[in-house]
């Protein structure tokens, strides 16, 4: 297990400082990462992790965003996926991979045990890839009581303890599903925010619409620090945090909680996965 911890912690000193590895070089290797609504990806190669790209594939048409990931001229040797976007996307992808790099996907799922981390489901196998991954590459990078907060289309909360053990996690709605919810099922709310004027002055909102959106950025954002604060208490250790995914910037400004931005969370769990020997 010492060994396995030690090759994660030099995989990850490689991902975050780009120094060129010694001896044989690692093949190019692209990563990929479909949430709900964007898909990010990044080139793993011996010099590290590239920055993360990312397109939203959501309501597009499959041009738009298969033109910036298929033909960019690279090609790689390998193509590894975590997806949560549903079958016709895993079809999508696996069908153009073939086709255009002449490689088979392979798409990464959660297990039961990943190099000291552990899966805390009931049925490890109904865990999301996308939370699995991040926690893969949060636990790599802190090998310490830790919290997960990715906030995208879904907000997701995943909890590690100073073991490895995962404590489970939370999922909500994300800023923009709430607001919709709202806008949808409400009459005067959705007529008043229809004509209010978009302020961001004060603290609390002075129309309604930014009402809507302030309330769900400090819904989630109260949920992540009572997350955090539970976690503590439960644990006794204070969890580092990690926080990703597309609306990470806007509810750490409203929390209490330090944490840090790793827009790439997910991206570097498949790449440590990547680089492990065969």
């Amino acid at each position: 297990m010492e060994a396995k911890a030690n090759r994660d912690d030099a995989i990850l000193a490689r991902l975050r400082g780009g120094r060129r590895t010694q001896g044989k070089k690692l093949r190019m290797i692209l990563v990929i990462d479909v949430g709900n609504t964007r898909l990010k990806w990044a080139w793993l190669t011996s010099t590290g992790l590239s920055d993360q790209q990312a397109v939203v594939h959501r309501e597009a048409k499959p041009g738009i965003w298969t033109t910036a990931l298929f033909e960019s001229g690279q090609r790689p040797t390998r193509v590894l996926v975590s997806n949560v976007a549903g079958p016709v996307m895993a079809k999508t992808l696996t069908r153009l991979a073939k086709k255009v790099f002449r490689v088979k996907i392979e798409f990464v799922t959660a297990s039961q045990e990943y190099h000291g981390l552990t899966n805390g489901y009931l049925d490890p196998s109904l865990l999301g890839a996308d939370r699995w991954l991040a926690l893969i590459g949060a636990w790599t990078n802190a090998r310490s009581a830790l919290c997960v907060v990715d906030a995208g289309t879904a907000v997701k909360v995943d909890s590690v303890d100073a073991n490895g053990q995962h404590l489970g996690g939370l999922i909500a709605p994300g800023i923009h599903m709430m607001r919709e919810a709202l806008m949808n099922n409400t009459s005067d709310i959705a007529k008043a925010a229809l004509h209010s004027t978009p302020s961001l002055a004060g603290v609390l909102a002075n129309n309604t619409i930014g009402a809507v959106s302030r309330g769900a950025v400090f819904a989630l954002a109260g949920m992540a620090d009572r997350a955090a604060e539970v976690i503590e208490q439960s644990t006794g250790t204070k969890p580092k945090l990690f926080i990703t995914g597309g609306d990470a910037g806007m509810i750490t400004g409203t929390m209490r909680s330090h944490g840090e931005i790793v827009p790439d969370l997910v991206l570097q769990g498949l790449a440590v996965i990547a680089a492990q020997p065969r």
